[in-house]
């Protein structure tokens, strides 16, 4: 086309100067000559370069072929009736047939039939509309296994604005659909699981509001989804409960821990009841923290039966306080019933045993007055007791505290009640014996009382006196002498062993272990 402009060019020139080539001067004749060669050399630049163009245009077009052909995605061109005009191999994979034997064919009837509606709804959208449509139907099990296909399509339209062919890409998308049915199924386990399961659950996102609840916490309310999502649920709560109900969750939320604690929650009877609230983070498979996920555990029947066991224990408390008040009470008087008689009576030997059973019977009542003023009614502090209980029987005896000097070396031990007692009497026995034979008139000395803890629940109690000693013989067995007798007893009902160290001095070592209660009908 440039060459024959050039030419065109040529003629205009010649016919413009009116005459032959021939009639034109020699000079003119070599202009023109000049100028047709530089026109020549012009267009054979331009001829390399529509060559070197064409090309590209030919690579390009290869190229655009192989990403057609070869692109993950299939694609077809489809006039307005829905024939398939153009496809790539990728359509023909998809759909389970040649390339070429798609070439028109219709692209309808390879959609499966419950899907049919929503294929034709999604052509003739994209028809009508001229805009982008997208669906997602199966494909019919003859192509193979069931395909889930997503379509994205576009209407072309030619110069004139009028829809002339479409265009639709489809991609294969089952992986994607199992992926969600898994999930689906997932889910719908979990709801199952959660709504059937005894406790209430819920879940919370990152704003720290809930975003679920199970079945079980709506029928334990009586309150709609929509009442309690979000902070709704905290309307439920009790006031003396909320602000630490709160506090508790908030805290443990920044710090991604768990927490427990309980709370009351108001139920559909409009009554509280005591929940046990567990709440664990929970994170993505990635690691990345997603809020919280709850259960609780309605408490309410515990609670009422802890309340009314705290309440019977107390009664129990008040009445067992109550017997050793007035046994207490019945050995003091049958202690002034013993003093009286005693008054009467001349022998003074008969005077002394009576005075002895006044202190071994006020010995047993300091024990219930103990157990009275405890605030354990199982158990004896030991260090108290003993101390109190000496001091009597000193007393009794009308020591002077200056003489004859009391040194106690108690361990803060605690026995139950009836190993106590059975203690309390043999430190009773062997402290009068003490004060009654251990030191002449007049003469001073020191009594000491030792109680310790041993390895392996083991006890030793020990008694000793820095006078005048006693023989191992008498000491052992003494048939007249009933404190001794009583001593031994005591001993064999604590099933322990005894020892005497004399001279100088007296010393008494029992070892023992805690008597094992029996529960009385």
């Amino acid at each position: 086309m440039v060459r024959a402009e050039i030419l065109r060019q040529a003629e205009a020139r010649l016919r413009a100067t009116k005459r032959d080539v021939a009639a034109m001067p020699v000079k003119d004749v070599q202009q023109l000559v000049h100028e047709l060669q530089v026109h020549q050399i012009e267009l054979e630049m331009q001829n390399e370069e529509l060559r070197r163009t064409q090309v590209e245009l030919e690579a390009a077009r290869d190229s655009y072929v192989d990403l057609y052909d070869f692109s993950p995605a299939g694609h077809f061109t489809l006039d307005t009736r829905g024939t398939i005009v153009e496809a790539n191999l990728r359509a023909g994979t998809l759909l389970g047939i040649n390339r070429k034997e798609l070439i028109g064919r219709p692209l309808a009837p390879f959609i499966a039939w419950d899907d049919q509606g929503t294929f034709r709804r999604h052509s003739q959208d994209a028809l009508k509309t001229g805009t982008r449509q997208i669906c997602e139907v199966q494909l019919r099990g003859e192509t193979g296994a069931p395909r889930w296909i997503y379509f994205e399509s576009l209407a072309v339209h030619d110069a004139l604005g009028c829809i002339t062919h479409w265009r639709t890409a489809l991609l294969d998308i089952t992986e994607r659909k199992r992926a969600e049915e898994v999930m689906r199924e997932s889910e719908q386990r979990f709801h199952t699981m959660a709504d059937t399961a005894p406790v209430l659950i819920w879940m919370s996102g990152l704003d720290k509001v809930c975003t679920y609840f199970n079945q079980v916490w709506f029928t334990y309310t009586g309150r709609t989804k929509e009442q309690e999502l979000g902070s709704g649920w905290a309307d439920g709560v009790h006031p003396e409960d909320f602000d630490r109900c709160l506090k508790t969750y908030t805290e443990a939320f920044d710090r991604r821990e768990p927490f427990q604690m309980e709370y009351r929650l108001r139920k559909a009877d409009g009554q509280y009841g005591w929940l046990l609230d567990h709440g664990v983070p929970r994170f993505l498979p990635n690691g990345e923290f997603a809020g919280y996920i709850g259960s609780c555990i309605d408490l309410t029947e515990g609670k009422d039966l802890e309340d009314r066991l705290r309440k019977a224990v107390k009664e129990k408390e008040s009445l067992l306080r109550e017997v050793h008040h007035r046994v207490k009470n019945n050995l003091q008087m049958i202690s002034s019933l013993l003093n009286l008689q005693a008054a009467s009576i001349k022998d003074p030997q008969v005077v002394q045993l009576f005075r002895e059973c006044q202190t071994r019977i006020t010995s047993i009542a300091l024990l219930h007055e103990t157990l009275h003023r405890s605030n354990d009614l199982s158990c004896i502090r030991m260090s108290n007791y003993l101390h109190t209980l000496a001091g009597h029987v000193s007393r009794s005896y009308g020591v002077d505290p200056k003489a004859i000097m009391l040194d106690l070396l108690v361990e803060d031990l605690t026995l139950d009640t009836d190993t106590a007692m059975t203690c309390g009497m043999i430190v009773e026995e062997l402290l009068s014996n003490a004060l009654k034979h251990a030191f002449a008139v007049g003469k001073e000395g020191r009594i000491q009382i030792e109680l310790q803890a041993q390895h392996a629940g083991a006890y030793l109690l020990q008694v000793s006196d820095d006078g005048v000693g006693i023989s191992r013989d008498v000491g052992q067995r003494n048939p007249g002498s009933l404190g001794l007798e009583l001593v031994n007893l005591l001993v064999e009902k604590l099933e322990g062993a005894i020892e005497l160290q004399s001279g100088p001095g007296t010393a008494w070592r029992i070892a023992f272990h805690q008597l094992h209660y029996q529960e009385r009908m």
